[in-house]
């Protein structure tokens, strides 16, 4: 599997990053991603800061959110609000719980 199409995002963390159902550690846990894996970003919203990081991006390919803290970015990843179209988007209001 290639490289995706910008923007992407290369996963930084030596323990990989927990893909989560919402913007939260608080919020269900739906996947995994492995140290280096590339995966296709769709947008980003402000939500739960961690380690003084507040930004999560929405994947490219589900419904599915990552820590940026996590995730190092390539290209130009929009606000969600500044996405038109996008379905899943509506998690914006930020973290559950």
């Amino acid at each position: 599997m290639g490289t995706p199409s910008e923007p992407f995002g290369t996963v930084v963390s030596e323990i990989g990053v927990n893909i989560r159902e919402f913007p939260s550690t608080d919020s269900s846990i739906v996947g995994s991603l492995s140290f280096g894996t590339k995966v296709g970003l769709r947008a980003k919203v402000r939500a739960q800061n961690i380690d003084g990081n507040d930004i999560w991006y929405l994947l490219r390919d589900r419904n599915a959110w990552v820590a940026a803290r996590h995730v190092d970015n390539t290209g130009v990843v929009k606000f969600a609000k500044d996405v038109s179209g996008g379905s899943g988007v509506a998690a914006e209001q930020g973290p559950q719980g």
